[in-house]
C-alpha cells in the first residue's frame, strides 16, 4: 500500500485537529489535493529541426485586435477595433494554403528576416501571408455588445477557453458611478472601498455553434480581468474573485449554460443570516466579524503550535503579534487548483499612510503575504504558508505543472518556464543553507497563484529544450520590451542556434519616451508565432513560420 493511500485511509478517520498539528501531513494533503486533477497520455513529440525560423517582417492584418489560438490550434480570435465585436478566424493551416509556393514566388530566398522593401512580389507576400493562413473571407463575427449592452466593451486582455476549447468565456465592463449601500459593509465586513467599481457581463460563446449560450451580468463589483488574473477555471469550474467584496462566486458550465454552486465570501455556508444588518451609524470605530476564512486561518496557526516546544512563548507572541495584520488583511489572488482546493493569497490593506515605518535592528518585519490552501467541500484552511516558506517553495516546484493546469493537446507537455527551470537546477539542494532558501522563496512564491490559462503550450518556448533571453519573451502571455536584436534561440543539448525571432524595436532607445512593448501569439504546436509591436498607438505585425528553405546561421546575433 502507498504512502498516499494509506495516508488517505487515516484522514477519512482522523480530525483535522490531529492533521493539522502535523506539518508533513498538511504537505501531503495538499499534495493529494492537487494531484486530483486527471492525467492524460499523450504520444506526440515535436521536431526541434522543424521551427519557426522565418520572420516575415510587418505583415497587413484585417483591423482588428488579435487575441489568441483556441488550445487545438484550429481557430484564431479577435476583438474589434470599438471592442464590442468578437471574431473567430478559421486557421487552414500551411499544407493546404499554398504558403510555400507564396513564398517561394517571392523569392525569399535563405534569409531568417524578410523586409520585402519596395519590390511588388515582396509586398504581395505582406499583404496575402495572413489571409492564406486564416479563413479572412469566412470569419464569424459575433456582436456581443449591442441593445441593453450597448455601454460595455469587450477586454481584449481576458479570455478562458473551457470544455476543451467548445466554449470561450469573455468579459465585458462599463464604468459605475454611484456609492455602495451601507448594508455591504455590513454583508461583507472586508469590503475594499478604495477600488472603482464597475459593471460587468460575463458571455459564455460555443465556437462549435458560433452562438452565445449564456450571460452573467455583475452589476456593481471590482474583478481584475487582465490577463485572467481574477478568473481562475478547472474543467468546468469557474471561480470569479471580488477584490471589492473580498469573496469568490463559483459556478459550474453544464450544456453551456452557467450554474451558481456557491459564494465563499464572509461566512460558512448554511450560515443564518436572517437577523437585523441594522447596526446603527457606520464609521471607522465600528467593529465588524472577522470573515470566516481569516477566522479558520487565524485557529490554523494557532492550533500549529506546539505548546510542549521551548519555543512556544516566541511563537504565542509572534502570533498575537501578528492577529492585527491577519485580521485586516485582503484577498489579493485566487486559484482553483481543482474542482476542491483553492490557492489564496492575501496581502496587506493599503494604508491612506504608505510610509513604511522604521524597525529597531534586529526586528523582523511583519508578513506582508500569506498563502492559504482552502478546501471548498468541507469549507477548511489545509495550509497556511508566509511569503519566506521554504515548504511552500517546495510545493511550487513539485506540483507547478499540475497548478499550473495548462496542457498541449497535441503532446500533452506542461509549459517549461524560466523560473521553474532554474530552480530546479539551483536550488533543490540540501547543502543549501536556510537563509539562502528563504531568499529563494521570497522571489518565486509569488509566481502562486498561478493565472488560469495563461501561459503559452508551444513546444518551441519550452525553457528545458531552448535557452533564450526570457526578458524577450517567455510562455507566460505578457508584453515584453522590444529588443535591439533579433531573439536567439539556442538548443541547450548542441548549444547550437535552433531559429531566431526578429521582432527589433522600430524606435531609438530613448529613456524619457514610453517603451516599445511586443507580445506574442503563439499556435499551440505548430512552428508558428505572430508578435504585436506596439509604440504607443502604433500597432506592427510579424509572422514567424517554418520555411524550409531559410539557413539559420550558429554564429552569434
Amino acid at each position: 500500500m502507498s504512502v498516499m493511500t494509506a495516508y488517505n485511509q487515516r484522514l477519512q478517520s482522523q480530525n483535522l485537529v490531529h492533521m493539522l498539528q502535523n506539518r508533513e501531513s498538511c504537505y501531503t494533503r495538499i499534495g493529494s489535493k492537487i494531484n486530483q486533477s486527471p492525467n492524460l497520455s499523450y504520444e506526440r513529440g515535436f521536431y526541434k529541426c522543424i521551427t519557426p525560423c522565418l520572420t516575415i517582417d510587418s505583415v497587413a492584418i484585417p483591423p482588428v485586435y488579435l487575441r489568441k489560438f483556441t488550445p487545438d490550434g484550429s481557430k484564431l480570435l479577435a476583438f474589434s477595433l470599438d471592442q464590442r465585436s468578437l471574431h473567430v478566424y478559421k486557421y487552414k493551416g500551411f499544407g493546404a494554403t499554398g504558403v510555400g509556393e507564396l513564398i517561394r514566388e517571392t523569392d525569399v530566398g535563405e534569409v531568417e528576416c524578410y523586409m520585402g522593401g519596395n519590390r511588388v512580389p515582396g509586398n504581395t507576400l505582406k499583404n496575402t501571408i495572413f489571409d492564406r493562413l486564416f479563413a479572412t473571407n469566412d470569419v464569424r463575427i459575433l456582436r456581443l455588445c449591442q441593445g441593453d449592452y450597448w455601454r460595455f466593451y469587450l477586454h481584449r486582455e481576458f479570455s478562458v477557453f473551457l470544455e476543451n476549447g467548445r466554449y470561450v468565456f469573455l468579459a465585458a465592463m462599463s464604468i459605475l458611478h454611484g456609492a455602495l449601500a451601507t448594508a455591504d459593509y455590513v454583508s461583507y465586513p472586508d469590503l475594499f472601498d478604495k477600488l472603482d467599481a464597475f459593471s460587468y457581463i460575463f458571455f459564455v460563446v460555443d465556437l462549435e455553434l458560433g452562438v452565445v449560450t449564456d450571460t452573467l451580468f455583475l452589476p456593481q463589483d471590482s474583478i481584475v480581468i487582465a490577463h485572467n488574473h481574477g478568473i481562475s477555471v478547472h474543467e468546468s469550474s469557474i471561480a470569479i474573485m471580488s477584490k471589492l467584496y473580498q469573496c469568490i462566486y463559483i459556478y459550474e458550465l453544464v450544456d453551456g449554460r452557467l450554474v451558481k454552486r456557491e459564494t465563499i465570501g464572509p461566512r460558512p455556508r448554511g450560515f443564518i443570516d436572517e437577523g437585523p444588518l441594522d447596526m446603527g451609524v457606520l464609521d471607522a470605530n465600528t467593529i465588524l466579524p472577522i470573515t470566516h476564512i481569516k477566522q479558520r486561518v487565524l485557529s490554523f496557526l494557532y492550533r500549529k503550535i506546539d505548546s510542549t516546544s521551548s519555543r512556544s512563548s516566541k511563537k504565542y507572541q509572534d502570533f498575537y503579534k501578528n492577529f492585527d495584520f491577519l485580521e485586516h488583511m485582503i484577498m489579493e489572488k485566487m486559484q482553483l487548483v481543482n474542482r476542491d482546493l483553492i490557492l489564496l493569497r492575501f496581502e496587506e490593506r493599503p494604508k491612506d499612510n504608505e510610509t513604511t515605518p522604521l524597525l529597531p535592528l534586529g526586528e523582523i518585519h511583519t508578513p506582508r503575504r500569506f498563502y492559504v490552501f482552502y478546501t471548498v467541500l468541507d469549507e477548511q484552511v489545509v495550509g497556511v504558508y508566509q511569503d519566506d516558506s521554504v515548504e511552500l517553495l517546495q510545493i511550487i516546484l513539485q506540483f507547478y505543472d499540475q497548478m499550473r493546469n495548462v496542457r498541449s493537446q497535441h503532446t500533452g507537455d506542461a509549459p517549461s518556464l524560466p523560473p521553474q527551470f532554474f530552480l530546479k537546477q539551483n536550488f533543490v539542494d540540501a547543502n543549501k543553507t536556510i537563509p539562502f532558501m528563504r531568499q529563494a522563496a521570497l522571489r518565486f512564491n509569488p509566481s502562486v497563484p498561478v493565472s488560469t490559462q495563461s501561459f503559452s503550450p508551444t513546444p518551441y518556448l519550452k525553457y528545458n529544450e531552448f535557452s533564450y533571453d526570457d526578458r524577450l519573451i517567455s510562455p507566460l502571455e505578457r508584453p515584453k520590451p522590444c529588443s535591439a536584436d533579433p531573439i536567439v534561440f539556442r538548443d541547450r543539448t548542441t548549444k547550437l542556434v535552433k531559429f531566431r525571432l526578429s521582432a527589433k524595436a522600430r524606435t531609438p532607445n530613448n529613456p524619457l519616451a514610453p517603451r516599445e512593448l511586443c507580445a506574442f501569439i503563439c499556435h499551440p504546436f505548430e512552428p508558428l508565432i505572430l508578435s504585436i509591436q506596439k509604440y504607443l498607438h502604433i500597432y506592427a505585425y510579424n509572422i514567424h513560420l517554418y520555411n524550409q528553405s531559410t539557413v539559420v546561421r550558429n554564429e552569434s546575433a
